[in-house]
Formats: structure tokens, sequence, C-alpha cells
């Protein structure tokens, strides 16, 4: 093997075999959750993940740069996401009166509505998924390690 074929291999180390299980883990449950939404006629997984994340902020209200943040999303990714499900009626677009470089996204009621009909599809698909092999304990744990790593890789302390 030559030099140039080493290099792009990547090495298997303990943490880059922990990466490959993960994307290979994350890439299995949320083709299940897509698939199981598209199933019953919703929405795809991201606009689950937007009504969610939304309705647990206070007056289910969020500034989009810290929505964006929350689910590890570009700016403008989030942007053209969340004008679609603006114009679907399902989250309201506002900006700050103080700043308009400040912008939030509420959740409507047909927002919430919907978001109470995905719920259990989805949280069906995440205990087939975990429940058969991981306890309570060991998902919390497991939440608690990928925390971890998830401060680490965006560099806080």
């Amino acid at each position: 093997m030559n030099a140039q074929a080493t290099a792009a291999k990547p090495a298997r180390t303990s943490h880059g075999e922990a990466w490959g299980a993960l994307t290979r883990t994350h890439a299995a449950i949320t083709g299940r959750l897509q698939e199981s939404l598209a199933a019953a006629d919703f929405p795809p997984l991201p606009w689950y993940e937007v009504l969610a994340t939304i309705s647990e902020a206070p007056e289910e209200r969020m500034k989009m740069g810290d929505l964006a943040e929350a689910l590890v999303i570009t700016r403008g990714g989030l942007t053209k996401l969340v004008d679609r499900l603006v114009k679907a009626g399902l989250l309201e677009r506002t900006f700050c009166e103080t700043d308009r470089r400040v912008s939030y996204a509420t959740l409507l009621p047909a927002g919430r509505a919907l978001l109470d009909e995905m719920r259990p599809v989805v949280v069906t698909e995440l205990k087939a998924a975990f429940a058969a092999k991981l306890s309570a304990a060991e998902a919390d744990a497991l939440r608690e390690t990928l925390e971890r790593v998830r401060i680490s890789a965006c560099g806080a302390e």
C-alpha cells in the first residue's frame, strides 16, 4: 500500500470506532423515524425537530439563532426550514421590536396540534430502537456521555 492510500484511510482507534458507530446508529434511527413519519402521512423529521424544540422553549418561542444552535443547523438552512413551516401555518416568525436583526419563531396552535399527532410515532420508534437493548439508566448514561462529547466538539468547557 502506498503512502497516499495509507493517509486517506482513517486510523482504527477507539475514538474513530466510536465515531463510526455513532454515525451508523444515527443514520439507522433517523431512517427509521423518517420512514415511520412518512408511512403515517406526516411531514419529514426536521419539521418535527423544529416543532418539538420550540415547544420546550418559554412561551413556545425561540430566537432563530438559538434554534439553529439547538438543532445544530446553519442559520441559512434553518431560515429555509422555518419559512416552510410558516407557509404551512405551523409557526409564526416575528422580529424583535428593539433590534430588527433578531427574529423569533413561535409555535402556532396548528403547529402544536401537528406536534401532538407526530409525537406518538416518534416515541414508539425511539422505544423500539432503544428499549430492547438499553435500560433507562443505560440510556441516561449514553445521553450524558454524548453530551460531554458534544460539548468538547463545540469547544465549550
